[in-house]
């Protein structure tokens, strides 16, 4: 299946960018008829076609970029001319082919905004908005400008999430391969001299041995179960309702809840703050804010707060209602909208959650470590009390 782009035109006349993947262009036109919409213009791209945020392009390679365009637009460089330099010294290939062939849609006359939109897999939907408002508003370099900086948090926040479970990931893998190698390997040798000895055996040494001599035997089994159960996980969480269940564990479940609630809180928070400095009215901001979290569950429950905004409730009931933000959020936003500076308030809210963010990880993973280390630790301690208190034993009733 190759990936298209297109243009079209919604029925109130407003210009609808994106791209999908389909097996053949009659597909596109199919989709493009079926939403209502009309004038089409519809260009196979070279682009792989990926759902979901930062597929694509890391948040680190989004800050570069629009680093480099804010460059771009105070330097007085051309568009295209900025696209061309852009596109030679990418090192993603994806952006690197979406930025040449958004140089062939502007030599077609295609405004900037709507080049760019069509590539919603590569840059995602906040950043196309951002840009839709600088160019209407004339500051797009302010506008790349602000994006860089939230993109450079952005990837701070993915890379400590990342190392914080990484580390307790790999301790667990070592510490039940190291259990097992006792099991399989170490315990059978123990167990043929302890036979060869003679003696009375205890009933908790007895026990693993037999333990030990299951999971030798069927260690197989073991192992196919546990594979069938990470592919079984693997093809259920790119279903939508596995999408959905696993949108909804990380935040419920204990310890992920607490720092999934405050990483989407400062996301949410930084996009709001930027959209309204950008001059962006607050519900205008909130649906375009939305997707941003990249959680099903909360973008309908955020989508639910815009539409209560809009039928008139004020601000902080609103969030208050999602029943997911932390009473802190809530206070400073009311003050925040009470007082007439809402975006500093949320910038600042962004940074404070954006601290609780790093305690909370450095805390989870200052617990982790020496958890698993004692329970290492007691599992080997048990282990080895069962094989060498029957030696001692038969070594002494023997001497």
């Amino acid at each position: 299946m190759a990936t298209y782009t297109f243009l079209a035109f919604d029925e109130e006349g407003h210009r609808v960018c994106g791209a999908k993947k389909f097996s053949k262009i009659e597909q596109a036109q199919a989709y493009i008829s079926k939403n209502g919409w009309t004038g089409p213009e519809i260009f196979e791209s070279r682009t792989k076609y990926k759902e979901g945020a930062y597929k694509s392009c890391s948040p680190k390679e989004l800050a570069i970029f629009c680093r480099q365009m804010s460059v771009m637009f105070i330097s007085q460089i051309t568009v295209m001319e900025g696209l061309q330099l852009l596109s030679e010294q990418s090192e993603n290939k994806e952006l690197k082919t979406a930025l040449s062939e958004m140089r062939l849609r502007m030599d077609e006359a295609h405004p900037f905004r709507d080049a760019m939109g069509m590539y919603p897999h590569i840059f995602g939907s906040y950043l196309l908005n951002m840009v839709v408002i600088g160019e209407v508003s004339g500051t797009l370099d302010s506008v790349f400008s602000r994006l860089g900086a939230y993109f450079e948090k952005e990837g701070r926040i993915r890379k400590k999430l990342k190392s914080a479970v990484t580390y307790p990931l790999v301790l667990s893998v070592l510490m039940a391969a190291i259990i097992l190698l006792l099991i399989i390997k170490i315990i059978p040798m123990f167990q043929s001299t302890l036979a060869t000895m003679g003696g009375q055996m205890p009933a908790a040494t007895t026990a693993i041995f037999s333990a030990a001599s299951f999971l030798a035997q069927y260690a197989w089994i073991f192992g196919a179960v546990i594979a069938a159960i990470v592919v079984f996980s693997i093809i259920f969480s790119r279903t939508e309702k596995g999408k959905a269940f696993f949108d909804r564990l990380r935040i419920s479940v204990p310890g992920f809840k607490y720092v999934n609630s405050r990483v989407i809180t400062a996301r949410y928070s930084r996009g709001l703050a930027i959209l309204l400095k950008s001059g962006v009215q607050v519900l205008n901001a909130m649906d375009a804010i939305s997707s941003l979290v990249e959680n099903r569950v909360l973008e309908g429950k955020f989508q639910q707060a815009f539409l209560k905004v809009k039928e008139g409730e004020p601000l902080q009931t609103a969030l208050k209602d999602t029943g997911f933000f932390p009473p802190l959020f809530i206070r400073m936003a009311t003050i925040g909208n009470d007082t007439g500076h809402l975006d500093e308030m949320l910038e600042r809210a962004a940074n404070l959650f954006d601290e609780e963010v790093d305690e909370a990880v450095e805390r989870i993973a200052g617990m982790i470590e020496p958890s698993l280390i004692i329970v290492l630790s007691v599992v080997v301690g048990i282990i080895l009390l069962s094989v060498m208190l029957p030696m001692i034993s038969i070594m002494n009733a023997i001497g």
